[in-house]
Formats: structure tokens, sequence, C-alpha cells
């Protein structure tokens, strides 16, 4: 019998959270967007646990069932090499790619004063300027997402401006740029962030990354980044927020899932 559940199930598979996806695991408990999967409620052999396009995969894929895969459809596993025959006859591609995961380790590049007047925490207020950043996203973009990608492991544009966990600099009705708690664990806050085409090289994206892991710190948690080893806007982005490399992961991005 597998168990789907928001909350944790008691299971030693559950990883000790380190810098990087494994916060996922806390961020599905904290939130209740995500999910968890598991071949039995007791002594479980397998786990997955998901949230927005992100899944971790533990244990013995053996006992994972292909069923309670297929339906997440596209997006990115952090799993052992063992899994990849499983994923292989799930999904009609698997594709790895390799990220580099960052601790903030120093201070951040300084910016203007004025920069940093724009950045504020959002609010359930923002939801309308978010919807507006992320259509002026999307019409900018060779390949829309809609809703933005910033808010699929929060299930939403209002659900993200309402958790507390983003920043933005606002420009009158517009949203310039938004950072936020992509993944918020119970040590660890992964951040990310995305900054409209119009406003970019103003410093906005570093002035709410850095408003994002200030307030992570402010709360316990330490601030992660993982930017892919051939974006390199990101990788400088991060070393100017004070973000120091600490390792490189294999992730598989799939789907979507093979028709049966």
């Amino acid at each position: 019998m597998s168990v789907t559940t928001t909350q944790p199930p008691f299971t030693s598979l559950l990883p000790v959270e380190e810098p990087g996806t494994e916060a996922i695991a806390a961020h599905v408990e904290r939130t209740g967007h995500g999910g968890w999967w598991t071949d039995r409620p007791d002594a479980a052999r397998v786990l997955l646990v998901h949230s927005g396009p992100e899944r971790l995969l533990r244990g013995d894929p053996q006992h994972l069932d292909p069923a309670a895969l297929a339906p997440l459809g596209r997006g990115q596993f952090t799993a052992p090499q063992r899994f990849l025959p499983l994923l292989g006859h799930t999904f009609t591609h698997v594709t790895p790619w390799v990220r580099t995961v960052y601790v903030q380790q120093g201070p951040p590049r300084p910016v203007s004063p004025h920069v940093n007047d724009w950045v504020r925490p959002l609010t359930t207020s923002d939801a309308r300027r978010f919807e507006r950043f992320s259509a002026r996203s999307a019409a900018s973009a060779s390949a829309p997402e809609l809703p933005h990608w910033l808010t699929r492991t929060w299930g939403g544009h209002a659900e993200l401006a309402a958790s507390g966990f983003a920043w933005g600099a606002a420009l009158g009705p517009y949203l310039a740029s938004v950072a936020c708690g992509y993944l918020v664990g119970r040590r660890h806050m992964d951040i990310a962030v995305a900054t409209d085409p119009a406003f970019r090289r103003l410093d906005l994206a570093l002035a709410c990354v850095t408003a994002a892991a200030r307030a992570a710190r402010d709360a316990g948690l330490t601030p992660t980044w993982a930017a892919s080893r051939v974006n390199l806007a990101s990788r400088a982005l991060a070393v100017a927020a004070g973000f120091h490399p600490v390792r490189d992961e294999v992730v598989y991005w799939t789907g979507p899932a093979i028709a049966r």
C-alpha cells in the first residue's frame, strides 16, 4: 500500500538537510505546497518528495510505482543514479545537467541606497503586480511560462506574494525584480530571483537577493543558491551577493510522461 500526503511520513529515508534541493522536504511540510509518496506507511523503502517542478528521490527504486511519477510530468529530479532506469521507463526523455550549489559566506557587494529604497517585502496586495510581472516576462520569453516559474513551489502568484518569503523592487505599478525563498527548509533557504528584462543591469536583482538573504538569516536560516554551470549571469549574481560554491550535483530533467 502506497501513501500520498502533504505531511512527512516517518521514515529513515528523509535526508539530512544539506544546502540545495534537500530543503524540499521541510518546504512541503512548512507550506503544504507539494507532497510525499512512500511505498508503505511504516518502514518505507522508497521516498518521493515533490513541490512544483522540484522532485527528490531516495531509497530503492524497485519499490517505486511508476504511476506515482507519471502525473508529475515535466520537472527535475535530484536522485541517485540508480533511479535512472525507472525515470527512463516513465518519461519521454531524461536529460542530465550539472548545477552548482552555493552558500552565502560573505557580504554582498553594496548597491546604491536609491536602489535599496525600491526593495520591500511583498504582501497579498502585490498579487496583481506579480501577475503583471509574470505576463511581461512571458511576453519577452521564447518559451513563456505562466504562472511565473518563481511561484511554482508556492502554488501561484497570490500564494507567493502572501508567503512572507518574497521581496520585490517596486517601481510604481510594476515589479521590476523579485527574489524569494524558492525552497524554505528547516536549516536553509534556497533563493531564486527573476528580473523584468526592461529593468536589468540596474542592480535590482542584487538588491532583492540581498534582502531575501538578510531575512533568511534573521529567521535562523542559511541562504543558499543554485545555478547551472552554463548560466553565467546567475553565477555572477551569486558571487556578487556573497555566495560561494560548495558542491556540484547532477539533476535530471524529465517529461512529459510516456503515454501508456
